[in-house]
């Protein structure tokens, strides 16, 4: 029981730790997209025509 408990607490730090790590590092990459964002060129976004789609009857 004490090594399940142990082992237990072992892989919760250990998850813990990989949280606070993964998410130090992914708030580093945004705030540094942030500062690149005002040098990239607005992209057009163009809607999808799905009312104007023609399928043709599988059968």
């Amino acid at each position: 029981m004490v090594t399940f408990f142990s082992v237990l607490s072992i892989l919760v730090g250990l998850n813990a730790f990989l949280l606070l790590f993964s998410v130090n590092s992914n708030k580093k990459r945004v705030e540094k997209k942030d500062t690149n964002t005002a040098q990239i060129p607005s992209e057009n976004i163009y809607p999808l025509n799905i009312l104007e789609t023609k399928y043709k009857k599988a059968v």
